[in-house]
């Protein structure tokens, strides 16, 4: 809102920009981070924000909600830089509320944490209960706030429709087209699933940062190719005027994330949290929706995908195995999958830094690897 004052005020057009907004949106939230983080650390720290412990308390875990403040300065940045339109509102309000649920959840792991410290619950209590507020209670409310949103879309962006992109192919040759009812049920369910599967890979120390912005680095260059005619037509993408103004959400997500591995690059002084692994998620879910890109998804996100099905089989089998054998069995060692290969790989390294160092950069570059072959096959071999 800032910068369109600017620009109506000045009539320089550089702060109507795209490109220079986007630029300047990611710089703005790298510097933000980089000051206002050790200062929101340290504050956690007096406040003993943290889930975990150690059971003789001579150790304290990193705290954790350090995603509250990276939600707090996308929506900042995005709210002085960015137009508002359909678009935009629509995905700062998934953020908002996603994150919501995320701190809340995170506060109540704290609380569940102190009532350990002060003897009014026993770990093995904390073990057994669910990880915060209740799985049942998230996906509710996951459930609602997508469906709404996406209602909300449906209803006031108005070049919206059900299209999907189909991958290898142009959409002059195959483009599927959802009926209204099932676009909204789609998109409702993708929200929540990208929530939850980002939730899963928020679990060892910077393993959630690189997937997410390789996300919007995607999804943020296909926003800014659908928002331009010219760019649009030239490699056959739908042209979705004002979606470009998603670049510029992308970019500061982006810029905040990178700046978050400051601080989260192993050993972490801070952990996401949920506060920002589910925004975060949520908000992947919808600009894929948005920018028609929703079969996409799995390719560019196929860490957060690969994650958070491994949890799915792992329980399903388990409780297959449990009815029709009667012997429950496992499909891993431990699930979401980051978990198996430390069992796995536990016996081939000296410390379980130098283990964890090994999982995540793998899958860092399978991420990378996975944002070069998606951005080969929408803008090229499709």
């Amino acid at each position: 809102m800032l910068f369109h004052w600017i620009f109506q005020t000045t009539g320089i057009e550089l702060f109507d920009g795209r490109l220079f907004r986007a630029g300047i949106a990611a710089l703005t939230s790298i510097i933000l981070v980089l000051v206002l983080m050790p200062h929101y650390i340290r504050f956690l720290q007096k406040q003993d924000a943290t889930s975990d412990f150690d059971k003789d308390q001579k150790t304290k875990s990193p705290p954790i909600m350090g995603g509250i403040l990276l939600v707090f300065v996308v929506e900042l940045v995005s709210l002085l830089i960015c137009h508002l339109n359909g678009y935009t509102i629509a995905t700062l309000s998934i953020l908002f509320l996603f994150s919501a649920v995320g701190a809340w959840d995170d506060l109540a792991k704290v609380k569940t944490k102190r009532l350990i410290a002060q003897k009014k619950m026993t770990a093995k209590d904390y073990m057994e209960k669910a990880d915060g507020i209740s799985s049942g209670m998230r996906l509710v409310l996951y459930a609602i706030f997508s469906f709404v949103v996406a209602v909300f879309c449906y209803k006031f962006i108005p070049d919206l429709k059900g299209n999907l992109t189909v991958p290898f192919f142009p959409i002059s040759v195959l483009q599927i087209e959802l009926p209204n009812w099932l676009f909204v049920g789609f998109m409702t369910f993708v929200i929540a699933a990208t929530a939850n599967g980002t939730n899963f890979t928020d679990g060892l120390d910077s393993l959630v940062s690189v997937p997410i912005m390789t996300s919007m680095i995607f999804v943020g260059l296909v926003a800014y190719v659908s928002g331009n005619f010219i760019f649009s037509q030239y490699l056959h993408v739908p042209f979705l005027p004002g979606c470009d103004e998603l670049f510029v959400i992308a970019m500061s997500i982006a810029g905040a994330l990178l700046a978050y591995l400051w601080f989260n690059s192993p050993p972490a002084e801070i952990y996401m949290g949920d506060a920002g692994s589910v925004g975060f998620g949520a908000t992947i879910g919808i600009m894929f929706i948005l920018v028609q890109a929703g079969l996409f998804l799995p390719l560019v996100c196929i860490i957060i995908i690969v994650e958070a099905f491994s949890v799915v089989l792992q329980i399903g089998w388990f409780k297959a195995t449990r009815l029709f054998t009667g012997t429950p069995r496992r499909l891993f060692l431990m699930a979401p999958l980051h978990h198996h290969y430390q069992k796995k790989w536990a016996d081939q390294f000296s410390t379980k830094q130098m283990l964890n160092s090994k999982i995540v950069w793998r899958m860092h570059l399978i991420s990378i690897f996975a944002l070069i072959v998606s951005m080969v096959i929408f803008f090229g071999i499709r």
